[in-house]
């Protein structure tokens, strides 16, 4: 049985006991949540989407916190998690018993929780490469679950090589910025090298753009360099800035379960149907996917260009492709 924590909902509540779901056919899909540098709202996209996939979509979610940070579970934790079961201990402990490790947070959702622990963490980089190593210690966690939710660290570090290795997709988040840019392009030319160095093949590449406010040219511009840079690879819609976010994870809750109506709620869900490629109902050809915002007069911006992807290659090929353009410019 899964440990039982307290989790806010609007109130506190102590969740009733549940069992395991049962097997699935096919083992669940891993979402990778990636970006180099912090503060792009990486972990709250991961704990917004986690809502919105097991309580709007009736999936099977479980979390998985590879920051030792744990902000993870404290977004969808009002109460702190006290656990020595962390993220970090089952990657170093051979043969763990991933159900030890196991924490209800909501219907549908399930967390794995991390904490610093020095000689865990340090223990973690030490890790000498073997593939598929969170899906190994995994295990039968892979069959109950329709989709897992992986949070890596900011930096490129081992724990992060760990979650894009288990990936099946990987979801780049920027937020708006000519750093946000550059970091991301490192990322990829990060994650290509592994790759070649180990001979395994590029995991699929999407692109989150997040903080994004339509009302500033910057942003705008912002978002047209990342369209001719990914194409298709960038999602289509785009989380709105929104003090609304970081009051919902000071309670421990998501966004979208503090109020479903805030614009910033309605992006999740979007974002949520995209990924799981769902159908987009409302029209996206005057950016109306993430509401009408009127338009106020700003200053041109001027981005450093950046080699289009070519996208005539598959995903994998394309975001290489890029990366490797990148550093030859």
């Amino acid at each position: 049985m899964p440990e039982q924590i307290r989790a806010s909902v609007g109130v506190e509540r102590l969740q009733q006991k549940r069992s395991f779901a049962p097997l699935s056919k096919e083992p669940a899909k891993i979402l990778a949540f990636v970006n180099q540098k912090g503060g792009t709202g990486k972990t709250t996209i991961a704990q917004n989407l986690a809502a919105c996939f097991g309580l709007y979509h009736d999936k099977r979610v479980l979390c998985v916190d590879l920051d030792p940070q744990g902000n993870l579970g404290q977004g969808l934790v009002q109460n702190q998690i006290d656990t020595p079961k962390t993220a970090d201990r089952l990657l170093v402990v051979p043969k763990a018993n991933v159900n030890e490790y196991i924490i209800t947070v909501r219907p549908n959702i399930d967390l794995i929780h991390n904490r610093f622990q020095k000689e865990l963490h340090d223990a973690v980089d030490r890790l000498p490469f073997q593939s598929d190593l969170l899906r190994k210690q995994l295990g039968p966690a892979l069959m109950r679950y329709d989709y897992i939710i992986v949070d890596t660290p900011s930096g490129l570090c081992r724990s992060t090589q760990i979650g894009i290795e288990a990936a099946n997709q990987v979801i780049l988040i920027v937020s708006c910025g000519t750093y946000g840019l550059k970091e991301m392009i490192a990322v990829i030319d990060w994650m290509l090298g592994n790759c070649n160095r180990f001979i395994k093949p590029m995991p699929s590449v999407r692109v989150a753009l997040n903080k994004y406010d339509e009302r500033r040219r910057y942003d705008r511009d912002f978002k047209l360099e990342l369209e001719r840079i990914f194409g298709d690879e960038l999602l289509q819609t785009h989380i709105r800035t929104s003090v609304r976010i970081i009051e919902a994870a000071a309670q421990g809750i998501s966004v979208v379960e503090h109020n479903h109506a805030y614009a910033a709620a309605e992006d999740f869900k979007w974002l949520s149907r995209e990924i799981l490629g769902l159908p987009l109902e409302r029209d996206i050809s005057d950016g109306s996917l993430n509401g009408n915002w009127s338009h106020e007069l700003e200053e041109d911006v001027v981005f450093e260009t950046m080699p289009p992807i070519n996208r005539s290659a598959t995903n994998r090929e394309q975001v290489a492709l890029g990366a490797q353009k990148h550093h030859a410019a």
